[in-house]
């Protein structure tokens, strides 16, 4: 394996294939969060160029470097560290549903609120 660092940009060559990003799943889970704007909207949550959200998007898609990662997984939570994992690890998916069932309870409230200012 080979390493070479630089403007944290760490390249490693001859990995195994489970190391790497499964682009598709990654795809799926932008597109999911953001049906419409998707690249925009990654772009500012990730503070990276459209452009580079794009070249995750495409059809011959580039992997992120670690630091945007990183990031992700600070902005987006355990959701999105599911999705970086080759399999799946207990306690990532029980915080990953936990998320979810927070964001459900989030919409829940805010459906109450919008009806009582409705009734009112």
């Amino acid at each position: 394996m080979t390493m070479s660092c630089g403007n944290d940009t760490h390249i490693l060559r001859n990995r195994p294939q489970e190391w790497s990003v499964n682009m598709e799943r990654l795809a799926r889970f932008f597109r999911q969060r953001y049906p419409t704007g998707t690249a925009s909207a990654v772009a500012a949550d990730l503070n990276v160029s459209v452009r580079t959200v794009e070249g995750w998007l495409g059809s011959n898609p580039s992997t992120p470097r670690a630091a945007h990662l990183i990031t992700g997984i600070l902005t987006y939570g355990p959701e999105f560290l599911a999705v970086l994992l080759p399999q799946q690890v207990d306690w990532v998916s029980e915080a990953a549903r936990n998320a979810q069932r927070e964001k459900l309870r989030e919409e829940i409230d805010e459906l109450t609120r919008m009806e009582r200012q409705l009734d009112h």
